[in-house]
């Protein structure tokens, strides 16, 4: 019997096997043509029953037949002479091929069927699908590859996803209880509405998806999926910073990274954008037109738009020369951290960042709230702390005693989480207080302050601004007030 053999230091994929011959007191190392999976091949060689096994499958069969067939037209070759020097290698070669390509073709139509029942799994379909977006080898619908972001999103769903379904649902499977279920899934994690809804949104998507390419005939399964409503009391409180409050902010004495963290966080409030876009700003995205102002001009990361950005504000260019226009690089959980950490300091001068906000918890303080009340508990009864969970008692009752935990965060009296302003700051509080005060300067239309901000959404623009009921109210008032003051105005000039 021949021996068959890969060349590849691949531990994945396909690759040809290659067969030694020796024949004649020449020898002669020959690749065959033939295919195989990688792994599959080489966990066959581990012993005489696994290449039984492996031979057993379908692709198995197909290769052992042609590894037959191959062999055997080598000796028919070598019986009638035609191999006489090792010039002829080139012989052998094209009789394996013509061998080889007919098999090759059967073997990848039972690939093809495989496939196409494997994707009737929802997570078989999820992994092809999550595979070809993250190497660009599948678009969106306008063609354009997803975005880290997106492709972020979708591995975080991927997560979720494994541990409900496992792998043998189908989307035939899936009903109004099954998705009713899902969601339930995700509630029992504690997750935040909009969390929930993300998640629940990319389960439609992927039923959608399926049915467009012929993988989900299951119509039932495109109608289930619905986004809850989450309603203000449910929202985590998002704030934005005032004019005066970032006039404080730019003149607080800083060293260091808070200097740092301060400096990009106020160059993301003037260009109104994104973190993952104000935090690569360069040279170049900083122009200047024949009017002689200034702009910056950039293509969005995560919606691939370009908007550009006037510059009206001459801090924004004392910004870039400190630096030369070579910002530091800090990653945005460093800038979440240190940006409260600047706040915190800016509060024992600035009496706006202590004022408290009504909020909810995030999954993980949710989590850390029910493990203190717990080890609160255990100690009540006496019994005695492990290693770990005296550590752990340690630092959340530090952290109780810093917050007027009750148990463990700040409660009003009707028991709602209450966090001060400057705990509540983010990296995106930036673009959203550059947007908000835009907004109150009432000059600019919502589409020219959208064409800045790149919102594409007149609703999700409206949901961004963070102007509270009491601040609309007044500036209605006054536009009311302002208005009858004309009108009395002008009634009194034709007397």
């Amino acid at each position: 019997m021949a021996q068959f053999f890969l060349r590849s230091k691949r531990e994945e994929g396909e690759a040809p096997l290659y067969t030694k011959i020796r024949r004649n007191g020449m020898q002669m190392y020959v690749c065959t043509g033939i295919k195989v999976d990688i792994r599959e091949w080489n966990k066959a060689q581990r012993s005489f029953s696994a290449m039984q096994r492996y031979e057993q499958t379908e692709e198995g069969a197909k290769v052992h037949d042609l590894q037959m067939r191959v062999m055997k037209a080598v000796d028919t070759l070598y019986a009638e002479g035609k191999i006489n020097t090792k010039e002829d290698k080139a012989i052998i070669e094209e009789a394996m091929n013509n061998i080889v390509t007919g098999g090759t073709e059967e073997i990848q139509q039972v690939k093809k069927i495989a496939e196409a029942k494997s994707r009737k799994y929802v997570v078989q379909f999820y992994e092809n699908f999550f595979a070809g977006i993250s190497d660009g080898s599948i678009s969106h619908g306008s063609n354009s590859e997803y975005s880290a972001g997106s492709v972020q999103v979708w591995k975080t769903f991927g997560r979720y996803l494994h541990e409900y379904c496992g792998g043998n649902v189908t989307f035939d499977d899936i009903d109004k209880p099954f998705a009713d279920g899902f969601t339930q899934f995700l509630q029992k994690k504690d997750f935040m509405p909009n969390t929930i809804n993300k998640n629940v949104t990319c389960f439609r998507k992927l039923c959608n998806l399926a049915a467009m390419e012929g993988y989900n005939k299951n119509a039932v399964s495109l109608k289930v999926w619905k986004d809850r409503t989450v309603k203000e009391d449910e929202k985590r409180a998002e704030i934005y910073l005032t004019e005066e409050e970032i006039d404080a902010l730019y003149n607080l004495e800083l060293t260091g990274e808070n200097e740092i963290v301060r400096d990009i966080f106020v160059l993301g409030y003037f260009s109104c954008q994104r973190y993952s876009d104000y935090c690569r700003l360069r040279e170049e995205n900083f122009v200047t037109y024949d009017k002689g102002l200034g702009q910056i001009t950039l293509i969005q990361k995560k919606t691939g738009r370009t908007v550009n950005v006037p510059i009206v504000d001459d801090r924004v260019y004392e910004l870039c020369d400190k630096y030369n226009y070579d910002f530091p690089e800090i990653s945005e959980q460093k800038m979440n951290l240190k940006i409260k950490a600047v706040a915190a300091i800016l509060a024992e001068s600035t009496p706006s960042f202590q004022e408290k906000y009504v909020t909810v918890l995030t999954a993980v303080e949710k989590r850390s709230e029910k493990t203190y009340t717990k080890l609160l508990k255990k100690k009540k009864s006496g019994s005695k702390f492990t290693e770990n969970e005296r550590k752990w008692f340690g630092k959340l009752s530090k952290l109780a005693e810093k917050r007027n935990g009750a148990p463990l965060f700040e409660r009003n009296k009707h028991g709602e989480i209450i966090r001060p302003k400057y705990e509540l700051i983010t990296s995106h509080t930036a673009r959203r207080s550059g947007a908000t005060n835009l907004y109150k300067l009432d000059v600019l239309s919502d589409q020219e302050i959208r064409s800045i901000t790149g919102h594409q959404s007149q609703k999700v623009f409206e949901n961004y601004i963070r102007i509270g009921i009491s601040e609309q109210a007044q500036r209605v008032g006054d536009k009311i007030l302002a208005a009858k003051g004309a009108k009395k105005k002008k009634g009194n000039a034709k007397c």
